[in-house]
C-alpha cells in the first residue's frame, strides 16, 4: 500500500454511548482506479448515526467507522478518473465512514456541489433534506390548509420538515421539550407550537383544530407519543413513522381500523433518491435552501475530535437543528 497521507477519524470502539467514540490517526492510500482523495470540511451528525453507535442497528465489527455525510474539497485523483478533477467542491451522503479529517472515496458515491451552496449547508440539509422530501412528497403529499402534526420540530429532521410543510400553506402544529425550543420555533413564525413539558398535547391539538383532528402525523418519536398521537387523527388521516427515538412503536392494525388511519413506514434507506448517490435527488432540496424556505445558514458546529459531545447533546436534547462536525 502506497501511503499518501494520514487523516484524524472517529471510530466506534465498540457498541455504548457517546464515550465509545474515539478519535485517532490513520494512515490514507494513494486513491486507486475510480477513488478520489477529499479533505473534508463539514461532516453531517444524525440520530441514524446514535443508532449505528449504540448497537440499536448492528455492525459486523469493531472498531467501526461511523457517520453517513460530508462535504469538501478533492485534493487527488486516481489515475483513471475523469469525471472529476483536484479542487472540485463535492458531497455525499449514504457512504459510511464520514466522521474523518480526509477520505479515499469511490467517484459513484460524491458529486458536485452548486456553487449556491456551502459545504456547511450541504452537510446539514443533505439526508435531512431528503428524509423530509420522502415524508412529504412520497409518503403523504401535504396539501395546502391541512392540519400536519410534527413531533420534535425543532430537530434535525423536524426543522426541516416543519419549514418544507409551512411552505406548502399547510397547518403546522409542532411538539417541543422545553419553553426555550418552543420559544425558538415561535420566532421561526410558527403559531402552533406545543411544549410538552408545560402544556397537554390532546388538549392544545384539540383547541387549534377545533376538534377535528389532524391530517397526517409525521413522527420520529416512537413509542412516547405514538398511542396519544393516532388519538389525535381525523377519521381516514395518516400516520407516518420515520424514526423511533424513544422505541419503535408497536402498531395495532385493529386501532388503525377504528378510524381507517392509514399507516405508512417510510424507511430512508428503501428511498430512492437516497440509494442514488449521483446527487439527483438533492436538486429540489437545495432550491428550498435558496429560496430560503430551509433556515440552516447556522448549524450546530462541533470540532471532529469532539464528536462524542455532539452525540451526548444531541441524545439528552440539547440541540436544536442540523449538527455538523468541523475536521
Amino acid at each position: 500500500m502506497s501511503i499518501l497521507t494520514k487523516s484524524g477519524v472517529v471510530l466506534i470502539e465498540q457498541p455504548g454511548g457517546p464515550e465509545v467514540l474515539k478519535y485517532e490517526t490513520i494512515d490514507l492510500s494513494v486513491p486507486g482506479p475510480n477513488e478520489v482523495l477529499i479533505e473534508q470540511k463539514a461532516i453531517a451528525v444524525n440520530f441514524l448515526d446514535v443508532f449505528f453507535r449504540s448497537g440499536r442497528f448492528q455492525l459486523p465489527e469493531y472498531p467501526a467507522p461511523i457517520g453517513l455525510e460530508a462535504a469538501g474539497i478533492v485534493t487527488a485523483i486516481g489515475n483513471d478518473v475523469t469525471e472529476f478533477a483536484v479542487g472540485d467542491r463535492v458531497a455525499y451522503y449514504a457512504t459510511t465512514g464520514a466522521y474523518a479529517q480526509k477520505r479515499v472515496i469511490s467517484v459513484d458515491d460524491i458529486f458536485r456541489l452548486p456553487d449556491t451552496i456551502t459545504f456547511d449547508i450541504a452537510a446539514a440539509v443533505m439526508v435531512k433534506g431528503l428524509t423530509a422530501k420522502m415524508l412529504i412528497k412520497d409518503s403523504y403529499a401535504v396539501k395546502a390548509g391541512q392540519y400536519v402534526l410534527i413531533p420534535a420540530m425543532t430537530g434535525g429532521v423536524g426543522t426541516l420538515l416543519s419549514a418544507w410543510v409551512k411552505s406548502l400553506d399547510a397547518i403546522v402544529i409542532g411538539t417541543v421539550g422545553s419553553p426555550a425550543k418552543k420559544q425558538l420555533a415561535e420566532q421561526r413564525g410558527y403559531k402552533h407550537v406545543i411544549d410538552l413539558q408545560n402544556e397537554d398535547l390532546t388538549a392544545r391539538v384539540n383547541a387549534i383544530t377545533g376538534g377535528s383532528g389532524v391530517d397526517v402525523v409525521y413522527d420520529s418519536v416512537g413509542k412516547d407519543i405514538f398511542d396519544k398521537s393516532m388519538d389525535l387523527i381525523k377519521t381516514g388521516g395518516t400516520f407516518v413513522s420515520y424514526g423511533g427515538a424513544s422505541g419503535w412503536p408497536e402498531v395495532d392494525a385493529e386501532q388503525l381500523a377504528q378510524k381507517n388511519i392509514h399507516f405508512v413506514q417510510a424507511q430512508l434507506n428503501n428511498y430512492p433518491g437516497y440509494q442514488n448517490k449521483k446527487g439527483e435527488a438533492m436538486k429540489e432540496v437545495f432550491e428550498q435552501v435558496e429560496k430560503g424556505i430551509f433556515d440552516v445558514q447556522h448549524p450546530l458546529v462541533y470540532s471532529l475530535a469532539d464528536a462524542s459531545k455532539a452525540h451526548a447533546d444531541m441524545e439528552s436534547r440539547k440541540t436544536t437543528g442540523s449538527i455538523i462536525l468541523r475536521p
